[in-house]
């Protein structure tokens, strides 16, 4: 029974793979199965992350009835596949709501400006799933997921990273505060007016705060996995910059979209995932080893390598082959993924091998 929340990976899996599949046909590639393409984004946003996030949360919050974030938010794939999206928004909703009182109630018994900032972008979920709900207008709910998933990884590593900032603490934080506070202006600002510039400011400026004083340079003293997570999280940091570069270059306009929205949404939250993925796993499968291998490296270097290939297909030159990047950039999260689960298997094994070996002992 401890290990109930695991039937919710298959749907999380699911939705990584539906919302691929609807990516690769919106960006040209005709392929033979009936997909929902034009839910992109609230198949990765909403139903992928969005459970990932849930799920992360729940299974370390002390009451079980925070797992019907998760299981609720989960559900919103099965009602995209059975062309139901208004349906499917619904749980949506419900998925986000669930994680407003997760992290209130975690921030009535902890405290703790991460947890407030963790809220926000939790808040900022449900604005987006509400607006998707009302007007199906895709472009007034992505800031608002964007701010989401922006807040939800800053605050976690302002958690990580506290103990560092131990001098000038409150000055530190408030400069934090007011980079965050600036993205929520430039969402509200009317659509294609100065907002893009605001966000570039914020993004740009929250890079080099987290580049200063987040912990990951301090990981890469350490070998093996910590060196990874390491330098997987300062590599998103420098595509967070770069999102904001191609905010402020014209993120409404043709290819500067699509080079900014995938800057953030693969090169920033993406990383994120890669990074923390061997940390995160054996909480949520109950695993006593890290299941981290070097192997994981060469996803590190494909992603980055694909994405590149498809933000330079601003270019005119190059941009006809934008949909060959697009489509390694599926295949490269589907190959860490498909490697994580081997990881993981082994890391299983291996626990196993452990805990039966007479005499044996942890260090």
């Amino acid at each position: 029974m401890k290990n109930k929340h695991l039937f919710i990976i298959p749907l999380v899996l699911l939705s990584l793979l539906t919302g691929l599949f609807s990516g690769w046909f919106r960006i040209g590639w005709n392929l033979p199965i009936p997909l929902p393409s034009g839910e992109h984004g609230a198949l990765m946003i909403g139903s992928f992350v969005g459970t990932l996030i849930c799920l992360e949360r729940s299974v370390s919050y002390p009451n079980r009835i925070a797992l019907l974030a998760p299981v609720l938010n989960s559900l919103s794939i099965i009602f995209f596949l059975l062309s139901m999206p208004k349906t499917a928004y619904i749980f949506l909703l419900a998925g986000s709501v669930g994680l407003v009182f997760i992290y209130y109630f975690l921030y009535v018994k902890h405290k703790g400006l991460h947890i407030l900032i963790m809220l926000a972008g939790a808040l900022c979920f449900f604005i987006g799933n509400a607006i998707l709900y009302n007007t199906s207008f895709y472009p007034a709910s992505v800031m608002w997921w964007i701010a989401f998933l922006f807040f939800t990884i800053t605050g976690e590593r302002l958690e990580f990273s506290k103990f560092l900032l131990n001098k000038n603490i409150l000055i530190k934080q408030l400069v934090l505060l007011t980079l965050l506070g600036v993205f929520i202006v430039s969402i509200i600002m009317p659509f294609h007016s100065f907002g893009s510039y605001l966000t570039a400011v914020s993004f740009i400026g929250s890079a080099l705060w987290l580049l200063k004083f987040d912990m990951a340079k301090h990981s890469l003293k350490k070998p093996g996995v910590s060196y990874y997570s390491g330098l997987l999280l300062i590599t998103a940091y420098i595509w967070l910059a770069a999102a904001g570069v191609f905010f402020a270059l014209g993120s409404y306009f043709g290819s500067y979209y699509d080079a900014s929205i995938h800057s953030f949404f693969i090169g920033f939250v993406f990383l994120m995932i890669f990074a923390h993925a061997p940390v995160i796993l054996p909480a949520v499968l109950k695993l006593n080893i890290s299941p981290f291998g070097k192997s994981l490296y060469i996803w590190y270097c494909l992603l980055n390598a694909t994405l590149i290939w498809r933000v330079l297909c601003i270019l005119p030159e190059i941009a006809p082959s934008k949909q060959w990047a697009g489509m390694f950039n599926g295949i490269v999260i589907i190959g860490f993924f498909v490697n994580m689960i081997i990881l993981a298997r082994l890391a299983k094994h291996r626990s196993t091998d452990q805990a039966a070996a007479p005499g044996c002992c942890t260090v």
